[in-house]
């Protein structure tokens, strides 16, 4: 778990551009800062903040930065062996005195370690407060074996929207090559897949918008054709069977792709 220059270049971007001005932050986990002095000083001036000078020491936490940039941080974990203030295992819901208490959750890679991450996840949304903001950043791919989970970005669409009280501000793919803005599978009817050769992490971003029990999501794709059934419209499933079994998976992918060019 850490904190670096991506996520500070989001954390204050979101302070600049999308309404984020409570300060209460609860990071999951105690998150050490990933960024020596310059890094951080080449950040705080690309965003027009006064340099902040880290302590004088080996190791270095992300309230070293934030709370000189007028943030108030607590942390929360399941054991206080790294100083954590709340003590907690995500694994179970949380008490309701935790309920609407932080203006920004913060996960920056603890929620791949957490089995019952449903859980794990609604604890987040509920102890954000209305119009805070739910913040991660989460392995995404080529990372099997780091965790007990790698996530897709239209779990993040799904769960972060309206029926659920949020709105989901943005999410990002990061690795070796850049940043890329993911689009949304349902707004482009299909699903936007990843592969790379590096690892790759999700960059997520949404605002509560209210406070709502959290309904389970489906997946869009699967909406789409059940609500097409339904209607009496026709149903494409045979097409796409009598296809996989006369084309080879190279042409498929790039029937796929011509489709999905289309959609867009």
């Amino acid at each position: 778990m850490g904190f670096n220059v991506y996520d500070l270049r989001f954390l204050l971007s979101a302070v600049d551009s999308l309404g984020l001005t409570g300060k209460s932050v609860c990071t999951l986990g105690r998150l050490n800062l990933s960024m020596n002095q310059r890094e951080l000083a080449g950040v705080l001036r690309d965003f027009n903040r006064d340099n902040v000078v880290l302590p004088n020491r080996a190791i270095h936490f992300a309230e070293d930065a934030l709370e000189a940039l007028g943030f108030d941080l607590q942390s929360i974990d399941a054991s206080n062996y790294e100083g954590a203030q709340l003590i907690h295992d995500l694994n179970i819901p949380i008490p309701q005195f935790m309920f609407d208490k932080f203006d920004v959750v913060w996960d920056g890679g603890t929620l791949e370690h957490v089995f019952n991450f449903p859980t794990a996840l609604e604890n987040l949304m509920r102890m954000t407060k209305v119009g805070g903001h739910i913040m991660m950043r989460t392995p995404a791919n080529n990372q099997c074996g780091h965790g007990f989970y790698q996530f897709s970005p239209e779990l993040f669409f799904r769960t972060f929207s309206r029926e659920n009280g949020f709105d989901l501000l943005r999410i990002y793919v990061t690795g070796p090559r850049g940043v890329y803005h993911v689009v949304d599978p349902a707004s482009v009817r299909s699903r936007v897949e990843l592969c790379t050769s590096n690892a790759s992490f999700l960059m997520v971003h949404a605002k509560k918008i209210e406070n709502k029990a959290m309904q389970p999501p489906q997946q869009s794709d699967y909406v789409a054709g059940w609500s097409e059934h339904s209607a009496g419209r026709p149903n494409d499933g045979r097409l796409k069977g009598a296809l996989r079994r006369i084309l080879s998976n190279d042409q498929i992918s790039r029937v796929s792709r011509v489709l999905n060019t289309i959609r867009q």
